[in-house]
C-alpha cells in the first residue's frame, strides 16, 4: 500500500512545508514593520505578503483534495508530477505577488509582449 502512495505523500509534504515558509515570511513582515495581530493593513510591503500568503492558503485544500484524488483514482505518478509542477508556480506567484505593483499590472511586460504604450493591448 505504500508504494501507492508515497509519491503522494512526499509532495503533500512539501505543500505543507511551502505554506509554512508563506506564513513565516508573513510573520517577518509583521516584525520588520511593527504590525501586531490581528492587523492586517499598515505598510504596502507588508500587506502585499499577507494577501499572497492569504490568497495561497486559500487555495491549499483543493489542492491537496485534488492531488489525493487524482493519485489515488488515476496515476500517482501524474498527479505528483502535476502537483510538484503547481507548487512550483506557487511559489513563483508568491514571490511575484509581494514585489512592488508596478512591474506586476502590466500582463506579460518583462517577457517579450508591448507595453500598453506601445499598442500591445488597449
Amino acid at each position: 500500500m505504500r508504494n501507492q502512495i508515497d509519491l503522494l505523500a512526499t509532495v503533500t509534504v512539501l505543500g505543507v512545508l511551502e505554506q509554512a515558509y508563506f506564513a513565516l515570511q508573513v510573520i517577518y513582515a509583521r516584525r520588520k514593520y511593527k504590525i501586531s495581530p490581528p492587523d492586517t493593513t499598515g505598510h504596502p510591503e507588508f500587506e502585499r505578503i499577507f494577501r499572497a500568503q492569504a490568497n495561497c492558503s486559500e487555495y491549499f485544500p483543493i489542492f491537496i483534495s485534488l492531488l489525493w484524488v487524482a493519485g489515488i483514482f488515476f496515476h500517482q505518478g501524474m498527479a505528483a508530477a502535476c502537483g510538484l509542477l503547481y507548487l512550483y508556480t506557487r511559489f513563483k506567484y508568491f514571490q511575484g505577488y509581494t514585489v512592488a505593483t508596478q512591474g506586476r499590472l502590466v500582463p506579460g511586460w518583462g517577457r517579450g509582449l508591448p507595453k500598453p504604450t506601445q499598442g500591445g493591448w488597449v
